[in-house]
């Protein structure tokens, strides 16, 4: 009977030593840089890959004067008037501007950060989204298992012991001997606590069965999976995307815009990332997107979707897809390296409530070929003449701010001045060799400017229902304001913020806009482990 007992222990153990699930593309950090009031910061926000877990805030004040950093979260449905007061920030030894605090995130689901910065200056307010989703199950180190096995036989057999002298020597008076009938009562106190404690054991087991199976069911995070095909219509290539959601038991939500498109698409060459395209697909019946490819070599592609939810919550949906070779139709546009010209004069139809309407957004574009060095490898030759360079300073390494800059010459050697790209003055993505990374960057960081935008209206919204507005205005509590885009003046470079989540080699497509043309950087970098 106690062998029995010790299996079930080492059976509920051994559960305990859970694995990590597939990891799924993305880049877990939200790494935001804007302004809160008068006060120009970057917010780096470290989500817990368990739930309820331990986020991680960085703020940098860019700026001086900066006194006091206050952060809190808002869970996208409570809305801030429900949450407690603000966890104070505090300045981080050794370094200069620096603030870190820690906050519990307790549901899955799309939070906002609210960063309060005080300073001489005055005092302002930002909003980052961050999406807060259980990525992995813990594991258990094989020793520290070891341990709780040899721990837990040891417990058992004490307390089987323990009940045993209760029914046995402890009930006679000092001195008496133990006779038969006594000694018979303790072996069957202790047979019945073996048999009850295995029962609570087995208990205990089929509860974590429960637990587990709904942590990995309903807790753990996985994306919608996404189906990825490719058909002719009207002489064109058509990328046909569907999102299945008949497994997993979320609901999907409508989408919002970002930066007015539903989805920001990118197709990636498997195995030779010498081809890179940035699609806009239209939504047609349910959850079923369209676009037309543009003329990419044939091949295998890794198909890349992000889109944002009116909940705030941002998804990278992924898929594989064989491309086939572009039709007869497209074979004016150039395929030499650095081609990355909307349409190169390919008639543009618009999207219709007509599935057969397939159209190009005007905002596609794309790219052939590997880096073209100009001057060394922190500088590539674009198309027509174009040069961009990378401003490094510094090796690349992980856990630290790698903000990113790229200024773009013209082919005289002249500071080319860059227009607005999809409301923004420029885009880059970002993809580990081996696919397991992948970042959308804007200037402002990796948030989603819609999800901020809808923390921001829906704040905005509660405030006014809220009967007791007049009384919150007269405590001293900075407006919270949407941080617009930067401003696109007549500027030749543009920067990303960013932090890499993990060593390796990455590649970075770097896109800007000059003379109506959007023009395509490629590099290549090495990120070390950082300490």
């Amino acid at each position: 009977m106690l062998f029995s007992g010790k299996s079930w222990l080492l059976s509920l153990l051994l559960l305990w030593l859970a694995f990590p699930v597939a990891a799924h593309i993305g880049s877990p950090n939200v790494v935001f840089e804007g302004r809160a009031g008068p006060h120009p910061v970057r917010v780096v926000v470290r989500p817990p890959e368990v739930v309820p877990g331990l986020a991680e805030i960085s703020v940098r004040a860019l700026g001086p004067g900066v006194t006091r950093v206050a952060v809190l979260p808002v869970f996208w449905r409570a809305g801030k008037g429900g949450t407690p007061p603000p966890d104070v920030a505090q300045p981080v030894r050794g370094e200069t501007n620096l603030y870190a605090a820690t906050l519990w995130l307790m549901t899955p689901g799309a939070y906002s950060v609210h960063v309060q910065v005080e300073g001489a200056g005055g005092s302002g307010e930002v909003m980052v989204p961050v999406n807060n989703a259980a990525m992995e199950r813990k594991q258990m180190t094989p020793a520290f298992g070891a341990v709780l096995i040899v721990a837990g036989v040891l417990l058992f057999l004490t307390a089987v012991k323990l009940v045993g002298a209760a029914w046995g020597e402890s009930v006679l008076p000092p001195g008496e001997e133990v006779s038969r009938p006594v000694r018979l009562r303790s072996t069957l106190a202790q047979l019945a606590s073996a048999l009850l404690f295995t029962g609570l054991i087995v208990g205990g087991k089929s509860w974590w069965d429960s637990v587990d199976r709904d942590y990995r069911t309903n807790r753990l995070y996985r994306p919608w999976p996404m189906h990825a095909e490719v058909t002719t219509t009207n002489g064109l290539s058509v990328l046909r995307l569907r999102v299945d959601t008949a497994s997993g038991p979320r609901q999907w939500t409508p989408l919002a815009p970002d930066h007015g498109k539903l989805m920001h698409l990118f197709l990636i060459r498997a195995g030779e990332p010498d081809t890179f395209a940035h699609l806009h697909p239209v939504q047609r019946a349910g959850l079923t997107f369209e676009t037309a490819l543009p003329p990419l070599p044939p091949g295998r592609y890794a198909v890349i979707a992000d889109v944002t939810h009116e909940s705030g919550f941002t998804q990278t949906l992924t898929a594989e897809a064989d491309l086939p070779e572009p039709p007869a139709t497209l074979a004016n546009v150039p395929r030499r390296a650095g081609a990355s010209d909307p349409f190169c004069g390919v008639p543009v139809r618009r999207a219709t409530g007509d599935d057969s309407a397939i159209a190009f957004d005007p905002d596609d574009s794309w790219h052939f070929g590997d880096p073209l060095p100009a001057s060394g490898p922190d500088t590539c030759r674009l198309s027509d003449g174009f040069v961009m360079h990378w401003e490094k300073s510094g090796a690349l390494q992980t856990k630290r701010e790698a903000p990113l800059r790229f200024q773009v010459l013209k082919p005289d050697g002249t500071p080319a001045l860059l227009e607005p790209y999809i409301g923004m003055s420029g885009h880059a993505a970002v993809r580990r060799a081996d696919g397991g990374v992948f970042a959308h960057l804007h200037p402002v960081g990796t948030i989603s400017m819609a999800a901020q935008e809808v923390f921001v209206k829906r704040e905005e919204r509660k405030e006014k229902r809220d009967s007791t507005i007049k009384a919150n205005e007269s405590r001293d509590v900075p407006p919270t304001t949407a941080t617009p885009a930067p401003a696109i003046g007549p500027t030749n470079f543009v920067s990303f913020p960013y932090e890499f989540p993990s060593a390796g080699r990455y590649r970075l497509w770097v896109q800007v806009k000059c003379e109506g043309r959007v023009l395509t950087g490629v590099f290549d970098a090495g990120v070390a482990a950082g300490k």
